[in-house]
Parts: C-alpha cells; sequence; structure tokens
C-alpha cells in the first residue's frame, strides 16, 4: 500500500488553516512540496505534520524568520530518526518478525513524538528568552527616553519659572530705586511748602 496524498484543500483542512496560509509557508519556509504531472500540489502525512508543527509555532509566538532557519534541521533530525527506524525494521522483519513485537514501532514512534515535541519546546523556550530580553531592553530604552524628556520638560518649567521670578525681582527693584529717588524730593517740596 502506498503514501497517502493530499491535495491542498484536504491538506488545509487536516492543519486548520487556508490553502493560501498552505502556500505562503511553503514559499517563505523553502518546503519542497511534490507535485502532480499536472503540476497541482501534493502533501504527504509528513508534510501535514510539519506544517501542524509550524503553527503550533506560529501560534507561541515564533517568527517565519526563525522557523525558516530551524526547518531543515527539523527534516535532518526527522529523515534520520526515520532511518533508524527503517533499519530497526529491518532488523526485526529479518531476525524474530515485526509480528512478534507489535509495539516496538508504535514505541518508536512515540520516541519520535517525543524527541520531535522536546526539539519544539526547547526552541519556543529559547525563543521566549530572546523576545523576553529583547523586550525589556525595548521598554528601558522607552521609559528611559520617556523619563529623560520628562526631565528636560520639567526642566524647562522651572527656568521658565526662575525667569518670570527674576524680572519680578528686577521690576521690584527698579520701582524701589524709583521710589527712593522721588522720596526726598516730596520731602524738599513739603519742607519747602511747594507742592
Amino acid at each position: 500500500m502506498g503514501e497517502v496524498h493530499y491535495m491542498i484543500s484536504e491538506a488545509s483542512k487536516r492543519v486548520d488553516v487556508e490553502a493560501h496560509v498552505l502556500r505562503y509557508w511553503e514559499e517563505e519556509l523553502e518546503i519542497p512540496i511534490e507535485r502532480t504531472e499536472m503540476g497541482h500540489r501534493y502533501y504527504t502525512e509528513e508534510n501535514i505534520q510539519l506544517f501542524k508543527c509550524i503553527k503550533e509555532l506560529k501560534e507561541q509566538g515564533m517568527m517565519l524568520k526563525e522557523l525558516k532557519e530551524m526547518i531543515p534541521e527539523i527534516l535532518k533530525v526527522k529523515h534520520e530518526l526515520e532511518k533508524r527506524n527503517s533499519d530497526g525494521k529491518q532488523e526485526l522483519t529479518s531476525t524474530a518478525g515485526a509480528e512478534i513485537f507489535p509495539g516496538v514501532l508504535d514505541e518508536n514512534a512515540e520516541r519520535i513524538q517525543k524527541m520531535f515535541s522536546r526539539i519544539v519546546q526547547d526552541v519556543v523556550v529559547e525563543n521566549n528568552k530572546v523576545l523576553e530580553e529583547q523586550m525589556t531592553k525595548s521598554v528601558s530604552e522607552k521609559v528611559m527616553k520617556e523619563m529623560d524628556f520628562l526631565l528636560q520638560a520639567k526642566e524647562r518649567q522651572e527656568e521658565e519659572r526662575f525667569q518670570k521670578l527674576d524680572l519680578l525681582i528686577r521690576q521690584q527693584q527698579s520701582m524701589r530705586k524709583e521710589a527712593s529717588r522721588s522720596l526726598p524730593m516730596k520731602k524738599l517740596k513739603k519742607i519747602f511748602g511747594t507742592s
């Protein structure tokens, strides 16, 4: 029995995204998707699992640029595991027969799934750390800029206040000086009786 192939409409339903999203991810992440003789895309179960993983990572906040760097490594690990499994499967068949150990292949699939999940979790944790550092740095820079702006605004207000106060003091001094000049003249006029 051959491998099952899915057209893009069925694959998009299985991944739970729109068909154009699969095409976009395929193009952006440079994922090789097989085509029929007519040029139509067809997806394997492996492709669908990869797209489900991409969707999950995207929902957890990972960017396509970061995923693009991970995809070759994920595919490499997956192919190595498949090779090991096929080698192990041949050994089982040739020695004792797979029907004697029916759970062995399921266990390998579970181990692959767990390992794949662990890889994804490690990548997500690392990505979250990087995002946290970037956000902290960004927020710190914004807070510092805002505080600097507020401090400069406060300094300008204080400078304006001191300038007004200085102006009022100078006006007061000028008025006192003027008053002190005119006071002796008033006294003299009063003494001599001229008003």
